[in-house]
Parts: C-alpha cells; structure tokens; sequence
C-alpha cells in the first residue's frame, strides 16, 4: 500500500544516472516522424500546458501534483537517445522508470534532459511531480500553476527521430493531486488517475511564449 505525502522541496541533481528503455512503435498514429535536421530539439512551441483540473490557469492553492505518461516501444527497433524539454510553474522533478533525471525551478528558463542508449525491451514510464509555490511567505492564495513538455526519441542507425509532446490527442497524461510514495515507480498502477487537463497552447495563458529550453543534463 502506497502512503500519501506532500512534495514541496525539489531535489537537486548531482550526478546524472543511465537507466535502460527505445523509440515508439512506428505504426503508433500519435508519434509523427520528424523531417528536419537530425536529431531535432525537443520543441515546446508545438506541445501544451496541463494541469490536473481547468482552474489551474486561472489559480490555484499551492501544492504539488503528479504526472506520468507510459509508452509501450516496439521491441523490434534499436537503441535510441531521449530528450525531454519541460517546464513547470513552479518547479519539477522529472522521473524516468524510476529514477529521478532532472529538476527545475524556474518555469520562464525550461530545461532539456537527454537520456542515451534505451532499449525497447520494457514500456518507458515519464514521471513529473510539480509543484505550484505560495506567493510569499504569508500569502497562500491561488496562483496559476502549469506544465509543458516536449519528448524526441532518436534512433542514430535508422536516422529516425519521433517527437511527442503534451496536449498532443492520443498521449493521454494521468494526473493527480494526491502525491503516492514511490509515484515515479514504472510498476505503479495508475490506471484509476484521472488525465491531465489541457490548459492552453504554448503561448497563452500567463506564461506566454517561453524561450528556447537549455541542455541541462546529457546522460549516457
């Protein structure tokens, strides 16, 4: 049984770790194959905000929500290299099958997290834990609260890339506001979440249109 906590402080990451998951299914309709330099940036202009119900543009109390998205990769393609651009009003942590990649604290400088060598022999859990700050030490009021991701996926041999992103009909977020223990687990079942709510395009809302992400973290 999973316990209940409540995330607010972000760990910072001090080394990167290499973890082991490969490209979605080819046949899969809501993957599109990228036709420009290769590999491409992970892209936010084209991926949407969400949150875990429609308030969160307008405002919301603080706290922390969790994410996760599961991919089922077909088992037939070679190793590919990830790279997932993400940003989060107020800040993240971003898991992937387990273990913690990345985290992020200002939602106006977006990070890229790249992760080498995955195989496709296991389904690719994304975690993202985020969490909505108070505006001051006594201020508690609602404040609008959001994350955007971009995910690539590269096969260096097939010289293919695919790129999903959130927002995007067919990727279907799980989201809540309940923080289990062990959230991040790829053997968590997550299938009574309810999905994550679209909140508004790259652009809207109050965050308008953020610069391009950074390379934060290359992990081999």
């Amino acid at each position: 049984m999973f316990g209940l906590r409540t995330v607010r402080v972000f760990s910072v990451v001090l080394h990167c770790l290499a973890t082991a998951n490969a490209i979605p299914n080819n046949d899969s309709p809501s993957h599109d194959l990228v036709a420009r330099a290769f590999p491409p940036a992970p892209d936010l202009t084209i991926a949407s905000w969400i949150w875990t119900t429609t308030a969160g543009i307008s405002g919301v109390p603080p706290g922390t929500s969790t994410f996760r998205l599961t991919f089922k990769p077909d088992p037939t393609l070679p190793l590919a290299n990830i790279s997932v651009a993400i940003s989060a009003d107020n800040a993240y942590n971003f898991y992937f099958n387990g273990t913690l990649y990345g985290s992020g604290y200002d939602w106006q400088s977006p990070n890229i997290w790249t992760i080498n060598n995955v195989p496709s022999t296991a389904p690719w859990v994304f975690s993202i834990v985020a969490t909505n700050y108070a505006l001051g030490l006594d201020d508690f009021s609602v404040n609008p609260a959001g994350m955007i991701a971009s995910f690539v996926a590269s096969s260096a041999s097939l010289q293919r890339s695919y790129t999903w992103f959130t927002g995007q009909p067919g990727n279907t977020w799980k989201a809540t506001d309940l923080v289990l223990e062990n959230f991040y687990s790829p053997t968590l079942d997550d299938s009574a979440w309810p999905p994550a709510v679209f909140e508004t395009v790259h652009g809207g809302g109050p965050w308008g249109f953020l610069p391009p992400p950074n390379a934060a973290c290359r992990i081999n």
